[in-house]
């Protein structure tokens, strides 16, 4: 590496530290405004929404208005069950046990199950919070007749496996107030889900004014979207991202409203898969498992309607959140909290891998996240660097409820509130953990729904751990006999492996303390975080 590249690197890294430290933002307001006492919280997690598609949301990039944008938010697993679990627990997935999507497999609700006592929502709950759940659980979640509703939820409206295909599924209707005994289970009736969670939604903000007047609430809504249908054959009709039928284009069938499709304002013919960054770029360098030919143009083809039909998917979820903040009152909008994510991201062609998200690559672990502060709060758009992840979810939450500091960092994850609210911190952590075991394509059960019937250029990556730091990705690989460093300052792309850099004897250090960390004789998480 040239000294040039060296000191763009450490400039590039020490202005990431002084923005994670210091929240500086030539639109923050002066004077610090009283936050509310046990503020409302909206929580949004959507599935395998990717950065590139924020672009296309307006109401959820409006979020960042007088809000605070993490630049550099990192999943702990780019896989949905062991994210999700990371973000009720507050744990990294080698100390949940939840390591795939398939309880057949180390995963799924058979490995998660035990700790629905231990999560954010049964602390939020004991905190006085009216609490409600809508859309994607745990992967493998039984939703029948007598289901079970999880510790800690006053409403939940869940949908199992046919979620996916946002139009044929079983939503549950519990309602604490109104039909716990009885715990209805309603059929879909063609309507699109993401349009239904967004009328439970203002539903359930109506009836917490009914049934807990003053008392705080807690909603969080998952929708399945832009997640693909499961099961997708060659030549069916209804497309592998499934947008809602008035999003989709004027001239196929079924017929949307727009001659293109909706796209958030952008004409969707103009939209194009190559534009994504590393899109079919030379993989040569990559380890063994990276390395293929370059995409045929009948695949690119492809990958050019999935991407067009994700950023239509995601219109809908942009409409329920614009229908979810304006059933609130002007009071309410003073005291609530509006936090948006995703579990994972994806990737579509991106060094030539065709659909995906197990990666360490930031396509699939940098994922949007954006946090509107109460009204009442301090104004201001603020943007920090800081490392970030799911598991300072649970924290966070808890911090926002005022729960006792011991209980709220006795987890692996720290509170981002200090962050959102603009303020300064000192000794944030430097490094992001990323872990990844390889799910067994031949465990009994179900269909994982992330699996990919792509039997060739299409590989998963074998079991993995990785540092992620403000300048670095480290990855070590189980098989491979050298590791993949990127840096990420001169390379943001993450094109130029370079697994003899000089930082990897470092990051290898790193990475030993922390896929280990949170057990018996070890360096807690948060310490182990520490690079310095």
């Amino acid at each position: 590496m040239s000294v040039t590249a060296n000191l763009r690197r450490a400039l590039a890294v020490a202005l990431a530290v002084v923005l994670g430290t210091t929240m500086a933002s030539s639109q923050a307001g002066a004077g610090a405004v009283a936050e509310p006492r046990q503020p409302n919280i909206i929580f949004f997690l959507v599935d395998d929404m990717s950065a590139d598609l924020l672009p296309y949301m307006d109401t959820v990039s409006g979020l960042a208005r007088n809000g605070t944008t993490f630049t550099d938010y990192y999943v702990s697993n780019s896989l949905c069950c062991p994210s999700r679990a990371s973000m009720f627990t507050g744990q990294f997935p080698h100390n949940t046990g939840v390591e795939t999507n398939k309880g057949s497999d180390g995963g799924g609700y058979q490995a998660f199950e035990k700790h629905e006592s231990r999560t954010y929502a049964v602390a939020l709950d004991q905190a006085g919070y009216r609490t409600g759940y809508l859309g994607k659980y745990i992967n493998e979640y039984p939703v029948g007749a007598g289901y079970k509703v999880p510790a800690g939820w006053d409403e939940w409206h869940v949908a199992g496996g046919g979620g996916y295909n946002e139009f044929r599924y079983e939503l549950t209707r519990y309602i604490k107030e109104e039909t716990a005994d009885d715990k209805p289970l309603d059929p879909s009736g063609g309507r699109y889900l993401v349009d239904v969670l967004g009328q439970r939604a203002a539903r359930f903000i109506e009836r917490s004014r009914e049934h807990a007047p003053g008392e705080p609430f807690f909603l969080q809504v998952s929708p399945f979207s832009p997640h693909s249908r499961v099961g997708v054959k060659p030549g069916e009709k209804e497309p592998r991202f499934p947008p809602a039928r008035r999003d989709r284009p004027k001239t196929q069938w079924p017929a949307g409203e727009f001659p293109n499709g909706d796209c958030g304002g952008t004409d969707c013919d103009s939209i194009d898969v190559f534009t994504l960054p590393a899109f079919n770029e030379d993989t040569a360098d990559k380890p063994s498992w990276v390395r293929r030919d370059k995409l045929a143009p009948k695949l690119v083809k492809e990958l050019r309607k999935d991407f067009r039909n994700r950023i239509r998917m995601v219109q809908s979820v942009d409409d329920m959140v614009e229908r979810v903040l304006s059933t609130l009152t002007d009071e309410e909008k003073r005291t609530t909290y509006v936090v948006f994510t995703s579990d994972n991201g994806f990737h579509l062609g991106q060094h030539r891998l065709v659909r995906g998200k197990s990666t360490a690559y930031d396509h699939d672990v940098r994922v949007p996240l954006l946090v509107r502060r109460p009204a009442a709060g301090r104004h201001g758009d603020l943007v920090t660097g800081a490392v970030a992840q799911n598991v300072d979810l649970f924290a966070t939450f808890l911090d926002l409820a005022g729960a006792d500091p011991a209980v709220r960092d006795s987890r692996d994850g720290r509170s981002l509130l200090p962050l959102i609210q603009g303020r300064k911190v000192k000794d944030w952590r430097d490094a992001a953990l990323i872990e990844h075991v390889k799910p067994d394509p031949k465990a009994p059960g179900a269909p994982d729904p992330d699996a990919d019937s792509l039997k060739a250029g299409n590989s998963q990556p074998p079991t993995y751990a990785a540092v992620r730091t403000a300048g670095d990705l480290y990855v070590e690989y189980e098989g491979e006999p050298k590791p993949e460093y990127y840096d990420t300052v001169a390379d943001p792309d993450q094109e130029t492996n370079d697994p003899d850099n000089a930082r990897t004897a470092d990051l290898g250090k790193a990475l030993d303390a922390l896929r280990t960390c949170g057990g018996p004789g070890v360096k807690d998480c948060w310490t182990a975080a520490h690079l310095k």
